[in-house]
């Protein structure tokens, strides 16, 4: 299993999508070093899931995906990425934000079905083994509105464990220490890997040169009629999650792709930055 630093690789591209699953290059990059990478830009294609979307972004022979889903979800992921035109085997890398059990939970099946590589936090790698959503370092919902609606879920839905299939990184998958903007351009998706710790420990974020941010769960938009603040229902540090928030801005992000809600302006994080504190969480264990 490879650990990465940081580091850099400068590249320009021309490309454009013309629909979901096809990619027309028109333009070749400038050399950088003694090869030349072809880097692809991306519009991402939405695969929704029963209770969040994921998302592919195409890169050098097929699309890198950002989270897997429930367990329970992987009929429904098949069933969808066929819908757009897409061959499973085209996944190549797997770019997960964090090990929970609504983003992990069909990690084993994938790997099964396909040749992926999984990216994730070097924090990511023992919970994954455990197979939970972690309860070790507090945290709670973000106000008492959600912890009702939260409650009525679990009443009504038994499979809401917060559990997943315990998935075990294997050798030639790839661990990110912390900040890295060079290992996903070698794969000719032209941005960079951030370390978005606050909702939990292992979380990371996907940021393009284009200002796009696929965030996972740093943040999300649904259900905003809940008083979320567009935080994720559930936090661990708001302290830490502003500071990735800010991150995530000071790194040029114009628009967020969450995987709860729909995607929406940075400017909105900017205007809620600070509004919930790590103090007023409802603790639920």
């Amino acid at each position: 299993m490879k650990e990465l630093h940081n580091k850099s690789l400068h590249l320009t591209f021309f490309a454009k999508l013309k629909s979901a699953g096809e990619l027309i290059q028109f333009g070749v990059l400038q050399q950088t070093t003694h090869t030349t990478r072809k880097v692809y830009l991306m519009k991402p294609i939405v695969i929704p899931l029963s209770m969040s979307q994921i998302y592919l972004i195409p890169c050098q022979d097929g699309y890198l995906q950002v989270d897997s889903g429930y367990e329970r979800d992987y009929s429904i992921y098949r069933r969808n990425i066929e819908k757009a035109g897409i061959a499973i085997n085209k996944v190549k890398y797997l770019f997960l934000t964090h090990h929970h059990d609504d983003h992990a939970g069909f990690l084993n099946d994938l790997v099964r079905d396909t040749n992926l590589i999984v990216i994730a936090h070097k924090e990511a790698k023992e919970l994954l083994k455990i197979g939970k959503n972690d309860k070790t370092r507090g945290g709670g919902y973000v106000n008492r509105i959600v912890k009702l609606i939260a409650d009525i879920k679990m009443r009504l839905d038994p499979q809401w464990t917060l559990t997943f299939p315990p998935f075990e990184l294997r050798e030639r998958d790839i661990l990110i220490i912390g900040d890295d903007n060079g290992i996903l351009r070698q794969w000719g998706v032209n941005g960079k890997v951030l370390y978005t710790p606050g909702h939990c420990v292992d979380h990371i974020a996907l940021v393009l040169d284009g200002g796009e941010v696929f965030c996972g769960d740093a943040a999300a938009s649904f259900p905003l009629w809940a008083g979320i603040k567009y935080c994720t229902i559930f936090m661990t540090d708001m302290d830490m999650a502003y500071q990735s928030w800010q991150k995530m801005l000071d790194a040029g992000a114009r628009m967020i792709y969450p995987a709860h809600g729909k995607p929406f302006g940075a400017d909105k994080l900017r205007q809620n930055i600070g509004k919930i504190q790590t103090k007023n969480l409802i603790r639920f264990f």
